[in-house]
């Protein structure tokens, strides 16, 4: 079931940006150098994986995407063998269950990133943890080893659960002194696995930034504003845990506004989670307590999102559940913890709602447009059908889907949407991307970040009220006729539907299915 769900409709949507860019680091087709590698400080592992696996089967979404199914389908029977080892025999098959069936695994095992391989590690290497604490042989210590490395490699996040496992190394009784040496040799081993990234990880990131209580100087450029930390951050990753992207409102509507006014109109499902998940959680956490594996709960799940918390709150990396995917087989655990306690109509009842919810997540996941991925590759099919000689292409937001997916003989230009806060600026830079055409494409994607008041949108309908307007999942696109001087102008076409040129852009579609 578990591969089912994740290879259903695996390329039926367009890459997102940071698919783009994965596809870009894993430079398929291209003999490069060590130094190239070295650069990547998102996931290595998984990009020198994509380098092998694309330069045989191809760069279409699926093939892409197969890797991060096939990781996040193996997750599911290693889940269930830690349950058993953590928690008992008995919460070994509602743990593999909940793995098979997680909108938020579902999501990442159809999305060509990382986090698929750095969840697999982490089951491997808490499996050989659990494994090591019962007894120390060369192999064991070697599984964990291998599946340690195999998680700093896949996301550095890893080391967030550092805690965890020097309690359950350190823990176990008898030997106490060879244990703690070998926990230390472990930790060199696996921090010289990392030290070949360390210069390009101290050139990207500013360390500076994690100093409690630090003054930014004059003129530092924040990453999204004074801070990336909301009050709700913590619980809309717990929200993400439990029921994926697609239940509830959107990523879309949420980087809008995050506020009362947006959860509203979706209160009675997220109710129904509450009240399903709260029940579970519940009975879950009790049966830990009785099985004193609480505080190893909570270093699992606490530690992971304190760490993201600090991280965002000090505007040194953003806040969003992918950072702390670490605690996520914490979460299932409790959750498995809880069906593993329970008997009877409760039970039954319990599962009854988490088949209701998730399927409803699920199967928005798969059809909703609301929460869709950007749709770079239909509109890119749109201006292989429609774009005309003398017009150019104007990208403003996330550029780089675009300008994967076009293959097409019109310029692209760039718009930065930053500047949108000055219209006069705004105006004289597109002014100059648009300059000599008689017509211009201008396509807005994910402009939520650096142009959440919309600004840069509500210019151009107030420059070009009669312009065409197109509409994708997470993409607008306006044609703006011009006096073939990169100014208002009159003499445009008559507009075409969405349903048409939709219609026109499908027969041009170059997507895998």
């Amino acid at each position: 079931m578990a591969l089912a769900l994740r290879l259903f409709r695996l390329g039926h949507q367009s890459l997102w940006i940071d698919e783009v860019f994965t596809l870009y680091t894993a430079a398929v087709g291209q003999d490069v150098p060590l130094s190239h590698w070295l650069e990547v400080i998102h996931g290595p592992l998984f990009s020198l994986v994509l380098h092998a696996w694309c330069g045989v089967a191809g760069t279409s979404e699926w093939a892409l995407r197969l890797p991060s199914a096939v990781f996040s389908a193996a997750f599911v029977p290693v889940l269930g063998l830690v349950a058993a080892r953590w928690l008992g025999r008995d919460a070994a098959v509602p743990a593999a269950w909940l793995a098979a069936g997680s909108p938020f695994l579902v999501w990442y095992g159809q999305e060509a990133r990382n986090y698929s391989l750095m969840l697999l590690a982490t089951g491997v290497a808490a499996l050989a943890a659990l494994a090591l604490r019962e007894r120390l042989t060369a192999a064991r210590a070697a599984a964990w080893l291998a599946g340690c490395a195999a998680g700093v490699l896949s996301n550095f996040s890893f080391v967030f659960l550092a805690p965890l496992h020097a309690l359950w190394f350190l823990g176990a009784p008898g030997r106490r002194a060879r244990r703690l040496a070998l926990l230390g040799a472990a930790a060199a081993a696996i921090a010289l696995t990392a030290l070949p990234w360390a210069p390009q990880a101290a050139r990207t990131w500013d360390w500076s930034r994690l100093v409690p209580a630090r003054a930014a100087p004059a003129g530092e450029a924040p990453l999204r504003g004074a801070t990336t930390f909301h009050p709700a951050a913590v619980p809309f990753a717990a929200h993400a845990f439990l029921v994926g992207y697609a239940y509830g409102p959107s990523l879309r509507e949420l980087r809008r506004d995050a506020s009362w006014r947006t959860l509203a109109p979706y209160a009675p499902a997220l109710a129904l989670e509450a009240a399903v998940f709260g029940a579970l959680g519940a009975a879950g956490i009790a049966a830990l307590a009785r099985r004193r594996r609480l505080v190893q709960a909570a270093l699992w799940i606490a530690v992971p999102a304190l760490a993201v918390s600090y991280l965002a709150a000090q505007n040194f990396k953003v806040f969003h559940p992918r950072y702390l995917a670490v605690a996520a087989p914490g979460v299932l655990l409790v959750l498995a913890a809880g069906f593993a306690a329970l008997r009877g109509p409760a039970r039954a009842a319990l599962a009854a709602g988490v088949v209701v919810v998730w399927a409803w997540a699920l199967a928005q996941h798969y059809a909703d447009p609301r929460y869709a991925k950007e749709d770079y590759r239909g509109v890119a099919a749109l201006l292989r059908a429609r774009g005309a000689e003398g017009e150019t292409v104007v990208v403003a937001g996330a550029e780089d889907g675009l300008i994967h997916y076009y293959r097409g003989p019109l310029t692209v230009n760039v718009v930065w949407l930053g500047h949108a806060a000055d219209p006069a600026r705004m105006d004289a830079e597109l002014d100059e991307r648009v300059a000599g055409s008689r017509a211009a494409w201008v396509v807005v994607s994910r402009s939520e970040d650096l142009d959440p008041a919309d600004r840069f949108a509500r210019r151009l309908d107030e420059r070009w009220p009669d312009a065409e307007r197109l509409r994708w999942p997470g993409v607008r696109v306006w044609r703006l006729a011009l006096d073939g001087g990169g100014a208002p102008g009159a003499g445009m076409a008559p507009p075409r539907t969405t349903d048409e040129a939709s219609a026109a852009a499908a027969a041009d579609s170059t997507g895998d299915e």
